[in-house]
C-alpha cells in the first residue's frame, strides 16, 4: 500500500513494507544507505547513486563506492556504521525482522523488501525503490530494459536443447527451485538439476550430484577448478570441461542489471556450446575427405560435394586463418581490413560503406562463403543467394580458436595444415607463459578510445592473461564498457596496450595520470593480429605483449620509456604482414567495437559471500555461523568475482564503431546487436552487417579517432627541407 502527495512520484510518501510496518517519507531522501549490494546496484541503475551515503563491502564493484561509507560488519551490518551515515532512508532487502528491528531502535526509517525470487519481484522491488527515492520514471526504463532482455534471451535459446545445469556454492550447497538463481537459469536456456531436490540452497551429497549428472557447471572463478574435484569431476559438465564463468556481483544480486547481464552470459554460453556439439562430421571418404556433411553454428546443415576451390570470407580473421592453412590461392574474396596479408591485391574486396556487399559476394561466384560472428540475420541474407555459407561459433578464447582453425582446415581439406598451426599456437601459448612466470604481472589497460576498454569475458582480456598481465578491467565489468576517468584513475593500469606506435593516448587524461602515463610505460601490439580471433594473433600478440612486460621489469630498462613495437619485428613474417596497414577503426564514443561474439564457456568455482547469491534472496546460509553472511546471503565463498575468457557474445554486445571505420577487423554496425540477444538488425538487400572482427580500435588511430601519420614519415620531410636548404644556399 503506498499513498502519496500530488502526483504518482511525489512527497509525503506513506507505505508498508514486509514486516507490515508503515513508513513515512516526508520528502525526497537525500541521504540513503544501503544494507545489502543489491540494493545499492538497484540505485546506481536508477541513477540515485549521488544520494547514497553508505553501502556494504561487496557493493564496491560499483563506480564511486570508494567515497560511500563502508556499513559493513564482520558478519553482516554495522548498526553503528549505519546510524554514523545519518541517513534519511536505510534501504534492507532480505533482512531479518531482528536486523530491521535493530535498525529501527536507533529511530532511524527503514523499508524492509520481501525476499525476491523471480523477475518479477525484481520488476516489483525496482519499482518500489525508485518510488521511494523519488525516480519512478528511471525505475520504469530500467524494467522495460531488463524485460525486453528477458524476452530476447528466451528467443534466442527457444530453438536450442536445454542443458542440465548446476550452479555450485560450495561445500554442496547448491542454487535449486525457488529462487533467483533457478530463474536466471531458466530463462538462459537451461534445466537447473537442482531444483528438482530441494526449494533454496540445499546441501546436496555427492551421490545426489552424481545422479543428477549435469552437462554444464556455472561458476564465478576463472579457473573453475570445482570441476576439477568429485563430484563435479565425474559428471558429463566435468568430464567434458563444460562451465560457463559468470560474473559474482550481477548473479549473485537479485537486481535489474544482474537479470540483464546473467541472462545474456549464460544464454551465449549456451549457444556456443551446443553449435560445438552439433559439428558432427560426416564423412564418407576419410578424416578431410569430400562429400562433407556438417552443422555450423546456425544450427543449418551444409554439404560441401568436393574441395571448394572459389572461398570468400566475409571477416578478416577468416581470411587470416585460411592465409596460415596455406589456402590463400584458392581464396577469390575478402573484406577490406583483410588487405594486411600477402597478395589480397588480387583478391575481390567485397566490402561496402558499412559491412559487407551481398552483390560483392555473388559476383566471386563462391564454392563457400566463410562467415565467423556473423548472425542469422546476416548469414540469412548471404543463403538467400543460394550460398553455401558457414558461420562459425563465437572464438573467445585460444581452445575456441584452435576448434575454430581444424574447422577450417576441414572445410577447406588442408587438415593436416590446420594441426601444424594449432600446434605451433598451443607451443607459443606454453612458451610464454612460461616466459612469464617468474615475473610480477604488471596491471594492464587496454583502451579502445572514448572511455571503453577491453574487459572480461573477452578474446583480448585472454590474450593479457596468456602475455604476463592483469586486465585491470576485468574487475570492472565484462565486454567492452565504457569507464569513467575515476574507475580508471582507480584501477591505475601499470601498461598500456597501444595500438599506435606513437601512443598518444597517454598523454591524455585521465590516462596521463595513471602510473603507466607517468612513467610512459606501453606496449605496441600489432592491430591486425590483437584484434583477430585467429592462430597468427595468438601467436604475435602474446609473444609482443610478453617481451613487453619483461622489457618492462628489467632492471637495464628502468630509465627508458618501457615500449615495445611489434612493427619492429614480429609482425614481418613470411605473409608480409604489415603492422602498420590501414584498417584504422574508430571507435565511437557511443559505440563500443567488439571482436567475435565470444562467449566462453570457461570455468568457476563460485564466491558467493556476501554478495547475496544464493541465499541472498532466500534466507538460507549455508553456514548459519560463518559463511551465511550480510544479512542472510550465501558467502558460501569469497567475493571471488573473475569471469574469464566469457567474451560476452560480443556478437551482438558489439556496437561497433565510428562510420569511417566500415569493418577493420571490427566491422562496425552502428546498431549491431543481433547475435547477442536474439535482434537483427535491419539491412539493406545488398549489405550485410559485417561483425566486429576485433577487441578494439586500429593500430594507426588514436583514442579521439584521428589517425596517426605513418612512422617516418615526418622524419623523411625534414630531412628533405634540410638538404633543399643546403643545396640552396651555395647557390645563392
Amino acid at each position: 500500500m503506498q499513498t502519496a502527495g500530488n502526483n504518482t512520484c511525489g512527497f509525503p510518501l506513506n507505505v508498508t513494507d514486509a514486516t507490515g510496518t508503515e513508513i513515512t517519507l516526508d520528502e525526497r531522501p537525500d541521504r540513503i544507505t544501503t544494507t545489502n549490494p543489491s540494493a545499492a546496484q538497484t540505485l546506481w541503475e536508477i541513477g540515485a547513486q549521488d544520494r547514497v551515503v553508505g553501502v556494504t563491502e561487496f557493493a564496491g564493484y560499483l563506480s564511486g563506492t570508494d567515497s560511500k561509507t563502508n556499513v559493513s560488519a564482520e558478519f553482516g551490518v554495522s548498526v553503528e556504521k549505519v546510524v554514523a551515515t545519518d541517513p534519511d532512508l536505510v534501504l534492507a532487502p532480505n533482512a531479518s525482522a531482528d536486523q530491521v528491528a535493530d535498525l529501527r531502535a536507533q529511530n532511524l526509517t527503514v523499508y524492509h523488501f520481501p525476499a525476491a525470487t523471480d523477475i518479477d519481484d525484481i520488476a516489483a522491488k525496482t519499482e518500489r525503490t525508485g518510488r521511494l527515492v523519488g525516480n519512478c520514471e528511471t525505475a520504469a526504463e530500467v524494467n522495460t530494459e531488463m524485460n525486453q532482455t528477458v524476452e530476447d534471451v528466451e528467443s534466442q535459446t527457444a530453438e536450442l536443447d536445454r542443458l542440465d545445469a548446476l550452479y555450485p556454492l560450495g561445500g554442496g550447497f547448491v542454487a535449486a527451485d525457488n529462487t533467483f538463481i533457478n530463474e536466471i537459469m531458466k530463462i538462459a536456456g537451461t534445466t537447473n538439476v537442482a531444483a528438482s531436490e530441494a526449494d533454496g540452497y540445499p546441501q546436496l551429497s555427492d551421490e545426489v550430484i552424481l545422479k543428477t549428472d549435469p552437462e554444464i557447471i556455472l561458476v564465478t572463478d576463472t579457473e573453475g577448478a570445482i570441476l576439477d574435484r568429485e563430484p563435479y569431476a565425474s559428471t558429463t559438465a566435468g568430464a567434458e570441461d563444460n562451465y560457463v564463468v559468470m560474473n559474482t556481483n550481477y548473479l549473485n544480486q537479485p537486481a535489474p542489471r544482474s537479470v540483464i547481464e546473467s541472462t545474456k552470459t549464460l544464454a551465449a554460453a549456451v549457444e556456443d556450446l551446443q553449435a560445438n556439439k552439433t559439428e558432427e562430421t560426416v564423412n564418407s571418404s576419410g578424416t578431410c575427405g569430400f562429400p562433407l556433411t556438417v552443422t555450423d553454428a546456425t544450427g543449418t546443415e551444409i554439404t560441401i560435394n568436393e574441395q571448394p576451390d572459389r572461398i570468400t570470407t566475409t571477416n578478416p580473421s577468416a581470411a587470416q586463418t585460411l592465409w596460415e592453412l596455406g589456402a590463400q590461392d584458392r581464396v577469390v574474396g575478402v573484406t577490406e581490413f583483410a588487405g594486411y596479408l600477402n597478395g589480397t591485391a588480387s583478391k575481390t574486396n567485397v566490402s561496402a560503406e558499412f559491412g559487407v556487399s551481398v552483390e560483392k559476394v555473388v559476383a566471386t561466384n563462391p564454392d563457400l562463403v566463410l562467415a565467423p560472428n556473423a548472425s542469422a540475420g546476416q548469414v540469412a541474407d548471404l543463403r538467400a543467394q543460394n550460398l553455401t555459407v558457414y558461420h562459425f561459433p563465437a572464438a573467445t578464447d585460444v581452445g575456441d580458436i584452435a576448434a575454430k582453425t581444424e574447422r577450417t582446415g576441414r572445410l577447406v581439406g588442408n587438415c593436416e595444415t590446420a594441426a601444424e598451426v594449432n600446434t605451433e599456437m598451443n607451443q607459443t601459448v606454453e612458451n610464454v607463459e612460461n616466459q612469464t612466470a617468474e615475473l610480477d604481472r604488471p596491471d594492464a589497460l587496454y583502451p579502445l578510445g572514448g572511455g571503453y576498454v577491453a574487459a572480461d569475458n573477452t578474446f583480448i582480456n585472454e590474450i593479457m592473461q596468456i602475455g604476463g598481465t592483469t586486465n585491470v578491467a576485468a574487475s570492472e565489468a565484462d565486454g567492452y564498457p565504457q569507464l569513467s576517468d575515476e574507475v580508471i584513475l582507480q584501477t591505475n593500469p601499470e601498461l598500456i596496450v597501444v595500438t599506435d606506435s606513437e601512443a598518444s593516448i597517454l598523454e591524455r587524461q585521465p590516462y596521463a595520470s595513471t602510473n603507466a602515463g607517468e612513467n610512459g610505460n606501453y606496449v605496441v601490439l600489432n592491430n591486425n593480429y590483437l584484434n583477430q580471433p585467429a592462430p597468427r594473433s595468438v601467436i604475435e600478440s602474446t609473444k609482443t605483449l610478453a617481451n613487453g612486460v619483461e622489457e618492462l621489469q628489467s632492471e637495464d630498462a628502468k630509465d627508458d620509456r618501457s615500449r615495445t613495437d611489434e612493427s619492429s619485428g614480429s609482425s614481418s613474417d613470411d605473409d608480409g604482414r604489415n603492422e602498420e596497414d590501414e584498417q584504422d577503426e574508430v571507435v565511437d564514443a557511443n559505440k563500443t567495437a567488439v571482436d567475435t561474439n565470444e562467449t566462453a564457456v570457461d570455468t568457476n568455482e563460485t564466491a558467493v559471500d556476501e554478495n547475496e547469491t544464493a541465499v541472498d534472496e532466500n534466507e538460507t546460509a549455508v553456514d548459519t555461523n560463518e559463511t551465511a553472511v550480510d544479512t542472510n546471503e550465501t558467502a558460501v565463498d569469497t567475493n571471488e568475482t573473475a569471469v574469464d575468457e566469457n567474451e560476452t557474445v560480443v556478437n551482438g554486445n558489439q556496437t561497433a564503431t565510428d562510420t569511417s571505420s566500415k569493418e577493420s577487423t571490427t566491422s562496425a554496425e552502428p546498431n549491431d546487436t543481433s547475435n547477442q540477444e536474439g535482434n537483427e538488425t535491419e539491412t539493406s538487400n545488398d549489405v550485410v552487417n559485417q561483425e566486429t572482427e576485433q577487441d578494439g580500435g586500429p593500430s594507426n588511430t588514436t583514442d579521439d579517432g584521428t589517425e596517426s601519420e605513418v612512422p617516418g614519415f615526418g622524419i623523411v620531410v625534414t630531412v628533405l627541407v634540410i638538404l633543399g636548404f643546403a643545396y640552396l644556399s651555395p647557390q645563392r
